[in-house]
């Protein structure tokens, strides 16, 4: 019997992951919401629903009685991920394990529990508690939105006469009713990729 791959999003991120998956042989079973993105053409399935909706997801998991779960090229599915491993007892991340590494304050808040190096930071509801965050922090500071992938929402501040305008960037772009202040710190970047295997 074949087996089938739960692959969300369908944009041109996931098409190397939807043409790999039937590569190896999987039925694949592609989720996004409504548009014309490339990987809906190269599924085997597709399902019009959005990859944060985690229980319409999970729904939708379950009727196909998938094998597995993954997308690439985006963070904001992968708690959904978790979500459905974790209740169909599937190979993969936890849901609380899967928010942790995608919601930046969550991710700040574990590093500073388990005494990881990071820049300084305050987590923020309102523009008030941004200013006294970037003023408590020093500036420059950056605030930005928690969710989603990308750099929207991201600005650097380096007074406070700029912080409202950081401020509002970040909120257009967040689901979430907080956003984050952090330090500012120059130097060269170092991206990781990972993934997860038994």
């Amino acid at each position: 019997m074949q087996r089938k791959i739960m692959i969300l999003g369908a944009s041109v991120y996931q098409v190397p992951l939807i043409l790999t998956a039937r590569k190896m042989g999987l039925y694949t079973i592609v989720a996004s919401i409504p548009g014309g993105y490339p990987g809906f053409a190269l599924a085997d399935k597709v399902y019009e629903i959005n990859t944060v909706d985690k229980e319409g997801i999970l729904k939708v998991c379950q009727e196909e009685q998938i094998d597995g779960i993954c997308t690439t090229g985006t963070d904001v599915a992968v708690a959904t991920i978790g979500y459905v491993c974790q209740e169909m007892g599937l190979a993969g991340v936890s849901e609380e394990a899967a928010v942790r590494a995608t919601d930046k304050a969550q991710m700040k808040e574990a590093f500073a529990r388990e005494g990881v190096a990071a820049a300084k930071f305050r987590k923020a509801y309102s523009y008030e508690e941004v200013c006294r965050a970037a003023e408590e922090i020093g500036f420059p500071v950056v605030v930005k939105r928690v969710d989603s992938s990308g750099s929207r929402g991201i600005v650097r501040a380096d007074y406070l006469e700029e912080v409202n305008e950081a401020y509002e960037a970040a909120c257009s772009v967040t689901h979430l009713p907080y956003i984050l202040a952090e330090k500012y710190v120059a130097g060269e970047e170092i991206g990781v990729d990972g993934f997860v295997l038994d």
